[in-house]
């Protein structure tokens, strides 16, 4: 997708929703699920491949969390998107990838996907009305296999 050079007010818009899904990668890197759903609206819709849509903040946090609970690490790394402003809303898609380490036996995985998005301006700022999660592989890694470290006093700037 190429987009138009935006003007500046789109250019801070840009920048907002690109903050918008570093702020879910990092949240969901600290496992940290309810903080991490913050970033959608409070209507927002969450499709996979795997669950079935889920509507509103609470079902979101609940599809998410089961997922996480599986894990003793999940680490998501996501790249500047393509973003598409349109007044107060756009469209957006983001590559990510994540590392993971299932608790039950240790095993590690590696996850390419994008999120295709349809983000919208609330009194809150940007948040996702939809996103999407396009997967393009995921396997087994063996790599995955150093000792985990405890995140300590790392939290979210205030």
């Amino acid at each position: 997708m190429i987009i138009d050079q935006p003007n500046v007010e789109q250019a801070a818009d840009i920048v907002a929703i690109n903050q918008l899904a570093a702020s879910y990668a990092d949240a969901m890197s600290r496992m940290s699920v309810r903080e991490a759903v913050q970033v959608y609206a409070e209507n927002g819709v969450l499709r996979t491949p795997t669950t079935e849509p889920a509507v509103g903040r609470e079902a979101i946090i609940e599809v998410i969390g089961r997922t996480v609970a599986t894990f003793d690490l999940l680490f998501i790394a996501v790249q500047n998107g393509l973003v598409q402003i349109d007044g107060d809303t756009a469209r957006s898609r983001f590559a990510i990838r994540e590392w993971s380490i299932r608790s039950k036996d240790q095993q590690g995985f590696l996850f390419f996907g994008y999120y295709e998005d349809r983000v919208v301006r609330t009194p809150e700022g940007w948040r996702f009305a939809e996103r999407l999660l396009i997967p393009r592989t995921m396997g087994k890694v063996d790599f995955l296999s150093g000792k985990l470290h405890q995140l300590g006093d790392l939290q979210p700037w205030t």
